[in-house]
């Protein structure tokens, strides 16, 4: 019993921290990772008991704000300890924290500075008078994290020999610190150092990870065509940058998906998006810590819009020509068809330019899209600027519903020939709408805006499902002056969309 507590004494003395200066008013300053949260608890050390706890700032070291806490009785596993000190230090930069554990590991790597770490031991223990003496080892790494190190110790009291390790690890701008000292001949092994470091790496590193303090949030309508913006949220702790990811997620909000290569602040919603809600999780980095948080969920997805940006059109449309000379293609952010003159008539006696949709509109829909004529006149004679609805039954087309600009011709449904030439304007809005009421279907095809005009086809048995057409049509040969026309803002702005 003797023997244990002047061994005690002796360890106080090797463990007492030097230059000092605390109050019990101390405390970290706002926005300031929390030393305490990071230091060694008594559950770490199988109930050890607490000796000694308090915040501190330490002269030697250029820190912010420390933390000690020291325990007697401790163990670790089946090793026990006399006594473990442990401290987390606070350092004002990342630099000036490296700096100084880089310098300290520097000097205990060579002889010379182990000496001197030696001496002022000794004289710390009362010199060569003393009862006590502490011999000092080689420098160990612990392997924990980037920057760490163990240094062993034997310290001899009176005969009896105890190990004594001081462990030094570094996570950003805080320095971690450790003084373990075993009972009289039980060997405390690196694993026992490693372990410990380990628990209070993971510890500061939490800590050190940003803070959302309010979450990251969504720009843009969640429309099949548009594109979303995601903002990072808020957050404490500067982070040095974020990451992001998109997320499919059901109707109500769950369940969740990542999207693949979707990992960029913007998102172009996707017919593969339609009936579903989106969300974005943003990743915030500061150093060797992150954090993760999670937007609200969008509404959900519905409708479609192409504005025709891309240099091809997309893989929504299915795009081609009949006979020699017609061409479509995007252009000037908005889809071109041309007619020159001269086209030359196919082997069914038309020419055309045209883009279909791929997918179907199984319901009720409203679609719509802008169109502009750039060169040639309307009317023109056996010529036709359309937008309809082809439909299909099982996967066979069988008619079509919708419109030409002048209005030549006749379309399933309609009765008699739709003749729109009076409002044969060089540009507007083109709407198609199929409702379902009480067991009848119709569709209307209309232009909104400007001079406007409206016309309702007759009650048919829906078909199995319908696609969008847009497309310039002639059979006059010689084709005498070129027709050029652009559609643009095509938008599904209600009914399911089903794609292959």
């Amino acid at each position: 019993m003797l023997a244990s507590t002047v061994l005690g004494a002796a360890v106080l003395t090797v463990a007492a921290p030097t230059e000092l200066s605390a109050t019990t008013t101390i405390r970290p300053p706002p926005g300031t990772p929390n030393p305490k949260a990071m230091v060694l608890t008594s559950a770490d050390l199988g109930r050890a008991r607490v000796t000694l706890q308090r915040y501190y700032k330490d002269r030697d070291f250029p820190s912010v704000i420390s933390y000690e806490r020291e325990f007697e009785d401790a163990r670790t596993g089946s090793t026990p300890l006399l006594f473990v000190s442990t401290e987390a230090e606070i350092g004002v930069s990342v630099p000036s924290t490296t700096r100084f554990y880089r310098e300290l590991r520097s000097l205990l790597s060579t002889k010379e500075g182990r000496r001197l770490f030696e001496a002022v031991i000794q004289e710390e223990l009362g010199g060569g008078e003393s009862f006590a003496s502490i011999r000092v080892g080689k420098l160990r790494g612990l392997g924990v994290g980037r920057d760490s190190l163990d240094l062993p110790m034997a310290l001899d009291v009176l005969g009896l020999r105890a190990d004594v390790h001081l462990a030094l690890f570094r996570v950003e701008q805080v320095l971690g610190i450790v003084i373990a000292v075993g009972e009289p001949g039980r060997p405390v092994g690196v694993p026992v150092m490693t372990r410990l470091a380990k628990i209070m790496v993971a510890r500061m590193q939490a800590q050190l990870a940003p803070k959302n303090t309010a979450l990251p949030a969504i720009s843009g309508s969640p429309v099949a065509g548009e594109t979303l913006t995601a903002t990072p949220g808020t957050w404490s702790g500067n982070p040095a940058g974020f990451a992001y990811q998109w997320q499919r997620c059901g109707a109500i909000g769950t369940p969740c998906s990542s999207i693949p290569g979707a990992s960029g602040p913007t998102y172009p919603v996707a017919v593969a998006d339609l009936s579903s809600t989106l969300r974005v999780a943003v990743t915030a980095r500061s150093g060797s810590a992150s954090a993760l948080a999670v937007s609200a969920p969008t509404g959900i997805v519905s409708g479609f819009v192409d504005t025709f940006s891309g240099a091809q059109p997309s893989a929504f449309w299915s795009v081609g020509t009949a006979g020699t000379g017609p061409t479509i293609a995007q252009a000037n952010g908005r889809l071109e068809v041309t007619l020159p003159s001269g086209t030359g008539l196919g082997p069914d006696g038309y020419a055309n330019a045209f883009a279909n949709m791929i997918c179907r509109l199984p319901g009720d829909f409203d679609m719509q899209v802008d169109y502009q004529l750039l060169s040639g006149t309307l009317p023109t004679e056996r010529t036709n600027i359309g937008f309809d609805a082809t439909e299909f039954t099982g996967t066979g087309r069988s008619g079509v519903h919708g419109m030409f600009v002048d209005g030549r011709g006749t379309f399933s449904h309609f009765p008699g020939s739709n003749s729109f030439v009076a409002g044969a304007l060089p540009a507007g809005t083109l709407r198609l709408t199929r409702r379902t009421a009480g067991g009848i279907t119709t569709t209307t095809a209309s232009r909104v805006g400007g001079v406007s005009w409206s016309f309702t086809s007759d009650p048919y048995s829906p078909p199995t499902s319908q696609a969008a057409s847009l497309n310039v049509f002639t059979n006059l040969a010689p084709f005498p002056t070129e027709v050029r026309v652009a559609y643009d803002n095509f938008r599904i702005t209600s009914g399911t969309i089903s794609c292959p």
